[in-house]
């Protein structure tokens, strides 16, 4: 019995008592155009869902109660029970997202998860919770829900979830208490505590789930491996272009940069804060490249990933973590405030020294920053996190030209529609024939066995002494030795302080 399998026997007492119970006739749910709908019981109600394309799909579940009204900024709380059956075949509202760049329904009330698994598939099925990207103030968890079918076919049950964004996920700030500092992070918490609670009942196995994410995504997959609130929480981890060295605020730099904004917005207390427009408190800046989130606040995190993991103080479960080969390009170092820093390596290194590794000025040009910020981050996890747990590593390169001749490689997070095996960049099939099914694959095995290797393909190394597997157009390649250590040895050396 999950940890709060009660409610729902709690609500049909209340609901008894009142002259009704949900246990007075059996439940009979209507049919959906397309697909046979489906009734499965979680700790706060019944859930309706639907079957299409071979998939079974329960979309819009609330994992916790609105975080609106005296809840903004506080730790999630309990979803409230429902009596009649939930209708689960929409997606519920996104969490507001930054200014101009929302496309679908967001909304406060966004605490919201799906889960999708294959229809045919028996027993218990190994699950991956997918934590989106977006910079901590985009992204829901709609996208992959729904593009991840082919995935799901490939046995495995997919749940993805909405988590609190921009400065409604994370803000310190003295009257609202401590937990407000990283909020959208424990949000994330509590859909994985939701899930070891109700996924059995959905036919996944909650001693085999793993926690995957992308980009932010993957950031907080670091994050919570480097938690000391998370454990027994999932098996196993995947993080994606999740960084790695990024800078962390302390709790009282985040805390001196929340009396600044809610002093300019005119909010001094509690109530005031709480009492602003939710889309004005999303106009404030958030930048994880400033250190801003994930902050380190004691509890949910004690300190720097980077920190964590080389002390061997991360959990040690199976860990499969890559990069892309440009996963920052050179056009948006400015507008993401980063051409500065870039400089600053320069002038650490002295070009010279960078060159001697890099070879030429273009190659310096197009992937410093992308080795500072995502590779040698990644390549730096795995060989340390490798010493305690079986690690993989990866490089994807798989590019078309056309994208080549734009940005001179696979940009950040151009392997998400090959995980998945869903809708490819035109032309990627052409110059890259199978190599959605190649990746999909390996991951669908990591997820169901803790380890990506599978007969007849590629081996996979696991990452001790630097080995990893490129992605590349040609297919999967093993790397005993990384082709690129001198340079991402010259950068360790630049960002530890040693050049």
């Amino acid at each position: 019995m999950g940890r709060r399998r009660g409610a729902l026997a709690a609500a049909a007492a209340v609901l008894a008592l009142a002259g009704c119970s949900l246990l007075d006739e059996p439940v009979q749910p209507t049919p959906r155009p397309g697909g046979s709908a489906l009734v499965v019981e979680t700790d706060a109600g019944l859930l309706e869902g639907f079957d299409h394309e071979g998939v079974r799909s329960w979309r819009g579940i609330p994992y916790a109660a609105p975080p609106v009204g005296d809840l903004r900024w506080r730790a999630p709380q309990p979803a409230a029970p429902w009596g009649a059956v939930r209708d689960a075949t929409d997606f519920g509202a996104d969490c507001l997202h930054a200014p101009s760049t929302v496309t679908t329904p967001s909304s406060e009330d966004c605490l919201f998860l799906n889960v999708e698994r294959p229809v045919e598939a028996d027993g218990d099925l190994p699950v991956l919770v997918w934590i989106h990207g977006g910079g901590f103030v985009m992204g829901s968890g709609r996208s992959e829900a729904a593009d991840g079918e082919a995935f799901v076919r490939r046995g495995v049950l997919l749940v993805t979830l909405n988590y609190r964004l921009g400065r409604l996920g994370f803000l310190s700030h003295p009257a609202l208490g401590p937990e407000s500092v990283n909020a959208g992070l424990l949000d994330q918490v509590a859909a994985l505590e939701w899930v070891q609670d109700n996924i059995a009942d959905f036919g996944g196995d909650p001693d085999r789930v793993t926690v995957g994410g992308s980009s932010a995504g993957g950031l907080s997959v670091n994050t919570l491996m480097a938690s000391p609130m998370t454990d027994g929480l999932f098996a196993q981890a995947i993080s994606q272009s999740g960084l790695g060295r990024e800078p962390t605020q302390t709790l009282a730099e985040a805390t001196a940069e929340g009396r600044r904004l809610a002093a300019e917005a005119g909010a001094l207390d509690a109530a005031a804060l709480r009492s602003l427009d939710a889309a004005e408190v999303m106009t404030w800046r958030l930048d994880v490249f400033a250190g801003q989130v994930p902050v380190v606040d004691g509890a949910l995190v004690t300190a720097p990933v980077a920190e964590i993991v080389e002390a061997g103080l991360e959990q040690d479960v199976p860990y499969l973590v890559g990069s892309t080969d440009l996963d920052l390009e050179a056009d948006l170092l400015e507008p993401l405030g980063l051409d500065d820093d870039a400089r600053a390596l320069l002038r650490s290194a002295g070009e010279r020294s960078l060159l001697r590794a890099y070879a030429t000025p273009d190659v310096v040009r197009r992937h410093l920053m992308a080795d500072a910020v995502f590779t040698e981050p990644a390549r730096l996890l795995a060989t340390a996190h490798a010493a305690r747990a079986p690690t993989w590593r990866y490089r994807f390169e798989v590019v078309t030209p056309e994208a080549f001749a734009r940005v001179g490689g696979a940009p950040h997070a151009s392997e998400l529609p090959y995980v998945f095996d869903g809708v490819l960049p035109p032309g990627a099939e052409q110059h890259a024939p199978g190599m959605a099914d190649v990746v999909s694959d390996y991951w669908a095995s990591f997820v169901t066995t803790g380890d990506p290797n599978l007969a007849d393909v590629v081996t996979w190394p696991t990452a001790e002494d630097g080995a990893l597997l490129r992605l590349t157009n040609a297919g999967a390649v093993t790397e005993p030795v990384d082709p690129w250590q001198r340079r991402l040895d010259a950068v360790r050396r630049v960002v530890e302080g040693r050049s």
